[in-house]
């Protein structure tokens, strides 16, 4: 079974390449819902017009 721990570790190797740090780290990662194998979760962004928005979502596992 997935956890929610499991998720934000996964996450927490996704880097916010302008700031340099992890998404965890940075407080980005919301709303982390575990049902079976099914995860889902909210990005928020630093800024509404990220220019790294893409990169971002490029990165996600």
């Amino acid at each position: 079974m997935i956890t929610k721990e499991q998720v934000l570790e996964a996450l927490s190797h996704v880097d916010d390449p302008d700031l340099k740090k992890d998404l965890v780290t940075l407080n980005m990662i919301k709303d982390v819902e575990v049902d079976g194998k099914k995860v889902s979760f909210t990005v928020e962004l630093t800024t509404p017009a990220c220019p790294m928005k893409e990169f971002i979502a490029n990165a996600l596992p």
